[in-house]
């Protein structure tokens, strides 16, 4: 999944971040990964930190504009912003125009991609089953897992919160296994 939302980045990076003449050639690669961690990682906080309906409301967007009023897509937006501007030192009105033009993009190309049945190289199961370091929640699947919040059941299991706590408990794991730079250095690699 991160191969491909750094491909994903990458596709709409041209305009925004390459031919943008107040980027440095040199920072293009790092915007690209700052960009791509600020997406994976901030579904993975979220998933982590138990927004799972926050992360299935994202990806049940109808349009950008609904994708970008989630609390989801605003975390991850700011998280862009402050790491362009302090790690990388971006002006900061620059980071904001950047900010807004290509989160956005690639936060609407990644919701539309995982619910286009035609494309397999993004799907809701296996993003939170990659962000959540390969839990498939007892064997019970991501489709399980979106059936309960659409039908509002619960399963044998224990309901809903025993589902989302599986989830997001491999997430947890994960993100103490990776520590805060783990996902990054991960998408640097694959710039290289």
């Amino acid at each position: 999944m991160l191969e491909n939302l750094l491909n994903l980045v990458t596709e709409y990076a041209q305009d925004n971040v390459v031919d943008n003449p107040d980027i440095p050639n040199e920072q293009n690669n790092e915007v690209v990964a700052e960009a791509t961690h600020a997406v994976a990682g901030g579904l993975q906080d979220a998933l982590a930190n138990g927004h799972t309906e926050d992360v299935l409301a994202l990806f049940n967007s109808k349009s950008a504009a609904q994708a970008m009023s989630s609390p989801v897509a605003q975390q991850i937006q700011g998280g862009f912003l402050d790491n362009i501007t302090s790690k990388l030192g971006i002006n900061k009105n620059v980071a904001i125009g950047l900010a807004s033009t290509l989160i956005p993009i690639v936060i609407s190309k990644l919701v539309k991609r995982s619910n286009d049945p035609n494309n397999s190289s993004f799907d809701i199961g296996g993003i939170v089953s990659s962000l959540t370091g390969g839990s498939n929640a007892g064997g019970s699947g991501i489709g399980n897992l979106i059936s309960q919040f659409t039908s509002g059941g619960n399963n044998s299991s224990g309901g809903i919160e025993s589902l989302i706590n599986q989830f997001t408990g491999g997430a947890q794991q994960q993100q103490k296994h990776q520590g805060g730079s783990g996902l990054m250095d991960l998408i640097k690699g694959f710039i290289k």
